[in-house]
């Protein structure tokens, strides 16, 4: 008979108390995108409710912005899915199956942090390709926006301010700041997540649509 597999202590959480952060919702209001912070915010509770039905709105919304997204990067593969895309575009495209594994596997308060890092490493990823720089080269997003490419003046000014201020406040903060004044509460909350979400597909689209690349990104 096979043994039960056993579990270590759960690790104690605090969520915070405001849904949604107000650096990112004034992010999300900049791209213009037609989604309120207070349905990001519900979809949040109903993806940990009902992951099924939640994931049918986030798929939603994500066919609107268009590209290539949680709606179409994977393809099914008898029980399990794996990508769609084509090889050389694994580091474009491989932060996202990242997103679907941790909306699919774990609690959303926990894969928050991880969300986040994974929607702007699709926008460095998108910014590369945009800039024909090797996907696996060195450089951040900040290094990319402001030495590595003719990002400033080859974007229009408000994106790329957008795409500095998600660098500044979001991915940077993401990356390198673990300071708490309470010692079990959360960066992110599952809204911000799925907002950050939303935001970097938004970019991602608009970064990597002018180099052809939808027309000629899916596998065999």
């Amino acid at each position: 008979m096979e043994e039960s597999r056993r579990s270590l202590p759960r690790l104690k959480s605090i969520t915070p108390e405001q849904p949604l952060s107000r650096s990112i919702s004034l992010l999300l209001e900049r791209t213009g995108l037609s989604i309120s912070p207070q349905t990001i915010i519900e979809m949040a509770v109903i993806i940990r409710k009902d992951l099924f039905q939640g994931f049918r709105l986030l798929v939603d919304i994500d066919k609107q912005i268009g590209g290539v997204g949680l709606y179409n990067v994977n393809k099914q593969e008898g029980d399990e899915v794996t990508g769609a895309y084509r090889i050389e575009f694994r580091g474009i495209f491989r932060p996202l199956q990242y997103i679907y594994a941790d909306l699919a596997d774990r609690d959303l308060v926990w894969t928050a942090r991880d969300i986040v890092q994974n929607s702007c490493l699709h926008v460095e990823q998108a910014l590369k390709h945009r800039f024909s720089i090797e996907p696996y080269a060195g450089g951040s997003l900040g290094v990319l926006l402001y030495r590595k490419t003719t990002a400033k003046s080859a974007l229009e000014t408000r994106f790329f301010e957008i795409l500095s201020d998600l660098n500044k406040t979001i991915y940077g903060k993401n990356k390198h700041t673990i300071e708490h004044v309470k010692l079990d509460d959360h960066d992110y909350t599952p809204a911000d997540a799925l907002a950050v979400y939303l935001i970097s597909r938004w970019a991602g689209v608009k970064l990597l649509e002018p180099t052809g690349l939808f027309h000629d990104w899916e596998g065999d």
